[in-house]
């Protein structure tokens, strides 16, 4: 009997250990959330001017490349994010842009400007022009494009905008206080 009761003793003590470490774990877990406000803070103070300057000159590539019609070359810089893994386009996606920029070609295109938020959420906006006025009063066609610099282990990769995706453009952007975005990796 006495050996039976040191083991359910003992048995109880190993079950209180692990509950007490499992709880340990879920509170870390609960700790280590950040909100939008921290991430973008943490995000920003870590950038210099040779992110901006990096960030910059990859997106001019990518849209003098879609200029002069060499709309391949530009897509083979292009990324996309699904879900929290950045990869390559897919040839069916490539497809798609690659329709996209010849129903509506850049002539001409302007830099709006260029905001970083956190490691997988970032702006930097263009207006292209894919049609010149016929009367030189009217104002040519333009549409908008976006894209969103991602930094994965100090380097910076180049996707679009999808809907859906937030952005400082956005009216309901997430706020400060916003569960921050999670990290996107490989």
């Amino acid at each position: 009997m006495k050996k039976l009761v040191k083991s359910l003793l003992y048995i109880s003590f190993i079950i209180c250990c692990f509950s007490a470490c499992n709880n340990k774990k879920n509170v870390q877990k609960e700790e280590s959330v950040k909100s939008w406000g921290e991430a973008k803070a943490e995000f920003v103070s870590e950038l210099s001017s040779s992110d901006t300057s990096s960030v910059k000159t990859m997106a001019f590539q990518c849209m003098d490349l879609l200029k002069t019609d060499s709309i391949s070359q530009a897509l083979d810089m292009l990324y996309t994010i699904e879900g929290t893994k950045l990869r390559k386009l897919s040839d069916e996606e490539k497809i798609q842009l690659k329709n996209r920029f010849k129903i509506f070609p850049i002539i001409d295109y302007k830099f709006e400007g260029m905001t970083f938020s956190t490691q997988g959420n970032n702006d930097v906006k263009f207006t292209y022009y894919f049609s010149k006025p016929e009367n030189p009063q009217d104002a040519p066609k333009a549409l908008g494009l976006m894209f969103n610099p991602i930094k994965i282990d100090n380097q910076w990769y180049l996707t679009m905008k999808n809907i859906g995706q937030s952005s400082q453009e956005m009216q309901n952007r997430p706020t400060d206080k916003s569960v921050a975005p999670a990290e996107i990796t490989f």
